[in-house]
């Protein structure tokens, strides 16, 4: 097996923005322990900002790599991972419903990623790209049940208005 630099900088940022999205996701455990909301935030932005700068050296490395659909792929999700960056920020300048989507295309964009990495012929075997994307569905799916449970509620149907009863 043999590691390219670049290899070496893609494993990097797919192992920091899986560890961000899986920080996020047990966040309320962890906060129960240390009660800092605050350090959650840095530690998410810290690990995040690494995702992005090795996903970037990954993409500059490979930048003259023949093109294959593999590597279109890898090029959407490094498109995607722009957009869950911008999704954040917005939600950091208190945009709400960012989150929202945050959260479901970071998943997303992981999935994309781990497709890239095992098609593209990298040193990730066949076996382990699909324990990490049977995973990555598992929790896709258990957000996005999360997500239809908020919204079943919401729109429920209106209460029927109450008899006034007079005393």
């Amino acid at each position: 097996m043999d590691f390219l630099l670049g290899d070496i900088f893609g494993l990097l940022a797919l192992f920091f923005i899986g560890f961000t999205a899986i920080f996020i996701l047990l966040r309320k455990q962890v906060l129960k322990h240390t009660r800092n909301l605050n350090l959650l935030r840095k530690i998410h932005i810290t690990f995040s900002a690494l995702g992005g700068l090795f996903l970037v050296l990954h993409v500059a490395y490979f930048v003259s790599y023949p093109i294959t659909l593999a590597v279109i792929l890898g090029y959407a999700a490094t498109a995607e991972a722009v957009v869950v960056w911008l999704t954040g920020t917005a939600f950091l300048e208190r945009y709400r419903d960012s989150l929202f989507y945050h959260g479901s295309l970071s998943f997303a964009a992981i999935s994309m990623m781990v497709i890239h990495a095992v098609s593209s012929g990298s040193n990730i075997p066949l076996y382990l790209g699909l324990i990490i994307l049977g995973i990555t569905s598992i929790l896709v799916s258990q957000r996005a049940w999360g997500h239809a449970k908020k919204i079943l509620k919401e729109i429920t149907l209106p209460e029927r208005p109450r008899r006034l009863v007079a005393k």
